[in-house]
């Protein structure tokens, strides 16, 4: 099989000759660019500085990378979260940046400050400020947990329902090149408008689905509306191309649903309802999702509502192990994730134990078809080197079926 068919028979519900290896496919299916360059180190491949891609500092997977790794999907793009294309014109969208010492490739116009005390700041990120020993960018911004209910006015909210024109031409010329030069199945990153509306902030959204659920409820509406049409903008551009298109919104902790699962019943299923069964019926783009978590509780409304895949796939949250999810949901889902969890695998432990725990949950998660995979979300910067050769010798270990 090649990469696209092998793909394809995950997200068909049917076993392909091999587990695919999606690593770097979607925006949360990939690493920390420092971790970035280990697995350049571990695959012998031409070192280039990574490029920095979202807020998250993750890498840009490039092409002779997912080659050597024998990885299948690569991420088309990620407009929502990367200012500048990710397979066109590199040298004209990209500069070259010195971070924690080493040389990393950053969109034109990113602006990094170093402060005398060591921190650095990401000057048109909002001002997000990397601490010295640090490698991620942390937002300064309070939460007030005293704040009185905002009732914000839904006529007000009006997103506008046409994608740029620039980047949608953009993003279809990338999605044509992909599609005939290679043999890769195309994973388009975050693009139409979502459902992750918070009128008045996270908490202030949070109190309205409480005491003013039909205020909450409008928002949702118009967002599902926004979402569709821009959708079948997509479609037309690149749906004869791309075989998965992602959209997020982290519902869980490591505890459960935050909001609760009788609350999120109440006022998001009927929207991703609405959305989803729109979507299937525009393109045959397969739905992505990405939610952080523990969700298992909610897996059952997600498939009812019609997703049809599932990242990060969180198994160090409650109730989340490979082995539950596959007995109760494998049939119907596919995963996307799940095989490397740094919250269970702190940098401290040996090679086997990593390659024995990111072996098991392949096999569990990959047997019979439907799983993709990855690790959870991006890998951390301070992922050992030995960590990043015993994921990869399990994966190829464990994907033959």
């Amino acid at each position: 099989m090649t990469s696209r068919e092998r793909v394809r028979a995950v997200l068909e519900h049917r076993v392909p000759d091999r587990i695919p290896n999606g690593l770097g496919g979607c925006e949360t299916a990939g690493m920390h660019i420092i971790t970035y360059d280990k697995l350049q180190k571990l695959f012998d491949c031409e070192h280039t500085p990574p490029r920095l891609d979202t807020f998250m500092v993750n890498a840009v997977f490039e092409e002779p990378v997912i080659k050597a790794m024998q990885g299948d999907i690569i991420l088309l793009d990620s407009p929502r979260m990367c200012a500048a294309p990710l397979r066109e014109n590199v040298d004209t969208y990209w500069k070259d940046q010195v971070l924690w010492g080493k040389h990393f490739s950053v969109t034109s116009d990113f602006i990094f400050v170093e402060n005398e005390d060591g921190s650095t700041v990401w000057k048109n990120a909002g001002n997000k400020v990397c601490p010295k020993g640090s490698f991620y960018f942390d937002s300064k911004t309070p939460t007030d947990l005293t704040a009185e209910l905002i009732i914000p006015d839904p006529d007000k909210y009006n997103p506008n329902p046409v994608l740029p024109e620039k980047r949608l031409r953009s993003i279809e010329e990338q999605a044509k090149r992909l599609y005939e030069e290679t043999e890769l199945s195309i994973c388009l990153g975050e693009t139409i408008h979502d459902l992750q509306v918070c009128p008045g902030g996270m908490i202030n959204a949070m109190m309205l689905m409480i005491e003013e659920p039909d205020i909450m409820n409008a928002f949702l509406e118009k967002s599902v509306e926004v979402a569709l049409k821009q959708l079948k903008q997509l479609d037309e551009a690149v749906g004869k191309y791309v075989d998965i298109l992602s959209i997020a919104h982290d519902f869980g902790d490591n505890r459960g649903v935050t909001i609760g699962d009788s609350l999120w019943r109440e006022i998001y299923k009927p929207h991703y309802k609405a959305l989803f069964e729109g979507w299937r019926k525009i393109t045959d783009m397969k739905i992505n999702l990405h939610s952080c978590g523990s969700v298992s509780s909610i897996i059952g409304d997600l498939i009812e509502c019609g997703v049809h895949v599932l990242n990060p796939v969180q198994t160090s949250a409650a109730n989340m192990s490979a082995a539950s999810l596959k007995e109760r949901f494998g049939d119907r889902i596919v995963f996307y994730g799940g095989a490397y969890d740094a919250q269970l695998l702190p940098s401290t432990v040996t090679y086997e134990d990593v390659y024995k725990a990111v072996y098991d949950n392949i096999k569990t998660l990959g047997k019979d078809g439907g799983y993709i995979f990855a690790g959870v979300h991006n890998l951390p910067a301070d992922m050992p080197e030995h960590h990043v050769k015993a994921m990869m010798d399990a994966y190829f270990d464990a994907c033959k079926y």
